[in-house]
């Protein structure tokens, strides 16, 4: 069983692991939780009714989960820049958009609209030089890190090849622009349709949805399987309140599935906590700081061996609702006001949503 000890030692799907992962993705682009279990349940069907063979449906579904698993790596300059809510609200929307689109999603972001006319002046004045001047930057850190992350979940290598090419779009005009159509990976483009379709949906319904990605059919999207989505959004971005995301998610995990044993679990809680970490520079190293410091505790104390496994994996990523607070706190030179200690204190609840799924099996029923 998934989770369990075996004669050889631990064992878990790695699905369990790399959904959990989601999960805390979700806390980190400010999505509501369950945002990247729903994508991949859609990118699933779109697969099955485009007819794609085994090995692209196992490469859409994990990349797919962990689409925005860079998210952490431009944390502090997105907060710089967008504040706390500006890219979710404003640039998300318009991510697959047309140019015009984009760069008024991205001049909304910097500026949000209500601010006064100075203010936005300022903001503008300050952050879109900035943006110009960083953004081919940042693509690449969310591309390398996506690409390190996915490798140190004991992914396939082919999946986390994908994550070159997760800024590209159908045009040419992407990020880093050395890919367009069937140049970009079928698994990729499947998944920026489901990702953006999950996304549409939540903000206006699949009525909607299937109108935006259709508008998009032949600019950042593969026109066959915009259409696809277009014509099948009813069915497509179908959920069911009484069934649970979680499940729904594993059990469309295609097969065979793959699993994680022993130090390919440690290795893959590890990734977990870096992916925290990586939220702020002051915070590099402290998850993997903590799960050294409570297992040499434990040690001392004279637990035994699984304990101490147990132990170490729940260090390892005992912070993962770190991600849930603005960066601006964390990076906060002055005292906390009252509203800054009530964040820091709610990304726990975060760590609980997220501690929800059966994740909890790998670190030893924590």
């Amino acid at each position: 069983m998934p989770g369990e000890a075996s004669q050889g030692g631990d064992r878990v799907r790695a699905a369990e692991v790399i959904a959990a992962l989601s999960l805390a993705t979700d806390l980190g682009i400010g999505v509501p939780l369950e945002h990247g279990l729903h994508s991949t349940v859609f990118a699933m069907r779109l697969g099955e009714r485009l007819g794609v063979d085994s090995e692209t449906a196992s490469q859409t579904y994990y990349a797919c989960l962990l689409f925005y698993v860079g998210c952490t790596a431009d944390a502090e300059l997105a907060a710089e820049i967008f504040g706390e809510d500006g890219l979710t609200t404003y640039a998300t929307p318009v991510r697959f958009g047309s140019r015009p689109q984009m760069m008024g999603g991205m001049l909304r972001a910097v500026a949000p609209p209500g601010g006064a006319p100075l203010v936005r002046a300022w903001q503008s004045a300050r952050g879109l030089p900035r943006l110009a001047r960083e953004f081919k930057r940042v693509v690449a850190a969310v591309c390398e890190v996506g690409q390190m992350l996915t490798d140190r979940l004991g992914l396939p290598a082919p999946v986390s090849a994908l994550f070159a090419h997760v800024g590209e779009r159908w045009d040419g005009g992407g990020e880093p622009g050395r890919a367009r159509r069937d140049q970009i990976p079928l698994p990729v483009r499947i998944v920026h349709v489901a990702r953006d379709a999950a996304f549409q949906r939540m903000l206006g319904g699949s009525v909607f949805a299937a109108r935006v990605v259709g508008e998009r059919a032949g600019g950042a999207f593969d026109p066959a399987i915009a259409k696809r989505l277009a014509d099948e959004a009813e069915e497509i971005l179908a959920l069911d309140d009484e069934r649970s995301a979680w499940e729904e998610t594993l059990a469309c995990e295609p097969t065979p599935h793959l699993t994680l044993e022993d130090e390919a679990i440690d290795r893959a809680l590890a990734a977990m906590g870096d992916f925290a970490d990586l939220a702020s520079p002051y915070l590099v190293g402290h998850s993997s700081g903590v799960a050294e410091l409570a297992t040499a505790a434990a040690r001392r104390w004279g637990f035994d061996a699984g304990d101490l496994a147990r132990i170490r994996r729940g260090a390892l990523v005992h912070d993962l609702g770190r991600v849930a607070v603005p960066v601006r706190i964390w990076q906060k030179a002055a005292p906390l006001t009252p509203d800054d200690w009530e964040r820091v204190r709610l990304h726990a609840h975060g760590m609980v949503a997220w501690g929800e799924a059966p994740i909890s099996r790998t670190t030893g029923r924590l």
